[in-house]
């Protein structure tokens, strides 16, 4: 069953999808300002850019998470996970 969340990322990294024993596909929608996605160390000159608007999906392989980091102020990331 896929679940759905909408996470405030900030200027810290913060976590979007945690790590699963088993692997996820991953949909974003970022809506307000650039978001950079990594790991746990994401910064804004590592990450990669997500501008506002745009959508992604990414397939997570097993214990992988996701973080995300903005310059400045929070964004919003919409975001529905299926585990494989």
């Amino acid at each position: 069953m896929p679940k759905s969340a909408q996470i405030s990322v900030g200027t810290t990294p913060t976590l979007i999808v945690a790590a699963n024993r088993a692997d996820q596909v991953i949909n974003i929608h970022n809506l307000n300002s650039t978001v950079y996605l990594g790991d746990s160390s994401v910064s804004t000159s590592t990450g990669f850019r997500m501008d506002n608007g745009d959508k992604l999906q990414i397939p997570l392989a097993d214990n992988e998470a996701l973080y995300g980091v903005t310059a400045t102020g929070t964004s919003t990331v919409y975001v529905l996970v299926t585990v494989n």
